[in-house]
C-alpha cells in the first residue's frame, strides 16, 4: 500500500509537471524561487523547445500576464513572488508585491441613467464600452470623481511604451520600452482621468498596481504640475459598478498608491 501511495503520488507529480510550464520554467533554469530574479522571454521560449505539455501553453505573454494577486500560478504563490516588466520581453520576479487589493462594501448602490439618444452605446459588453457608458452617464463628471465638466476624451487608448525609473519597495526599478495599454482617460480643466476596467461575474481579489501607474506617469509628465491626476479602477458584476479612485502620494514610488473613495453605482432600467 505505501509503495502504491509513493507511485500515484509519483504520477501526480508527473501529471503537475506537464500542465504547469512554470515548473518546467524553474527547473530548466535552475531557479528555486528563494530569491529575486529576471527572466526573458527569449528564455520562456527556450525552454519551451523542452516543454511535453500542450504547445499553446508556452506563450511567453501569456505567461507572464498576471493582472492579480490570485491570477498568479501555483508556484508564484508558494515562494512569494510577482513579475514587473522591466523591458520589452524581460521581466523583474521581485519579493515585493505588485498588487493592490480591493474591499467590496455593501452600500446602496447610486443609481445613474443610461444615455439612451446613441445608436452604438448598447453594442458589446467590453470594459472600454462599459467606461463610455459611464462617461455619457455623467459618472465621471460627479462630484466624486472629477467634479467639472469634462473637456476631452476617451484619450490614450491602445498600447504605448515608457521609460522611467521609479522606487517600489527598498529598490529602485530602471524600465525601458515597457508596453502597457490604457482603457480610457479623460481631461478636464483642472484634471486627467485615468481609467481601467473590467467586468466579471465574481469579485477580484486585486489588480496590478501598474496599470494604473504606468499611465499615471505618462500624464503626470505632460501634465507638468497644471494639471492633477486622478486613477480609477472600475469593476462591474451583478448589476452594479464598483468604482475604486486613488491618487499616488509620492510620484516616484509605484507602492505609494491611495485609496480615496470607493464609489458604487447602479443603471436605472
Amino acid at each position: 500500500m505505501i509503495k502504491l501511495n509513493k507511485y500515484i503520488i509519483y504520477i501526480a507529480y508527473i501529471i503537475y509537471k506537464m500542465t504547469d510550464p512554470w515548473t518546467h520554467i524553474f527547473e530548466k533554469l535552475g531557479i528555486t524561487g528563494d530569491t529575486e530574479f529576471t527572466i526573458t522571454a527569449k528564455q520562456i521560449k527556450e525552454c519551451g523547445k523542452s516543454w511535453k505539455g500542450i504547445a499553446d501553453q508556452f506563450e511567453p505573454r501569456l505567461l507572464c500576464y498576471q493582472t492579480s494577486a490570485d491570477s498568479r500560478p501555483a508556484l508564484f504563490k508558494t515562494c512569494g513572488l510577482h513579475l514587473i516588466p522591466i523591458k520589452n520581453g524581460s521581466y523583474l520576479a521581485t519579493k515585493t508585491s505588485v498588487y493592490k487589493e480591493l474591499s467590496y462594501t455593501t452600500i446602496q448602490p447610486i443609481q445613474i441613467n443610461r444615455d439612451k439618444s446613441s445608436c452604438l452605446l448598447t453594442v458589446g459588453g467590453s470594459e472600454i464600452s462599459l467606461i463610455d457608458n459611464l462617461r455619457y452617464a455623467g459618472v465621471f463628471e460627479r462630484p466624486e470623481i472629477l467634479g467639472e465638466p469634462i473637456t476631452h476624451g476617451p484619450l490614450l487608448g491602445g498600447r504605448h511604451r515608457i521609460t522611467t525609473s521609479f522606487i517600489h519597495g527598498e529598490k529602485e526599478l530602471e524600465i525601458s520600452g515597457v508596453q502597457f495599454e490604457t482603457d480610457s482617460c479623460f481631461e478636464s480643466l483642472n484634471q486627467i482621468l485615468i481609467c481601467e476596467g473590467k467586468s466579471g461575474a465574481r469579485p477580484i481579489d486585486s489588480f496590478n498596481i501598474r496599470q494604473l501607474y504606468f499611465p499615471y506617469r505618462v500624464a503626470m509628465q505632460k501634465a507638468d504640475g497644471k494639471k492633477n491626476v486622478i486613477c480609477v479602477f472600475i469593476h462591474e458584476f451583478k448589476g452594479t459598478i464598483n468604482i475604486w479612485k486613488y491618487t499616488f502620494t509620492d510620484i516616484n514610488r509605484m507602492d505609494s498608491i491611495r485609496l480615496d473613495g470607493h464609489y458604487v453605482y447602479a443603471f436605472n432600467s
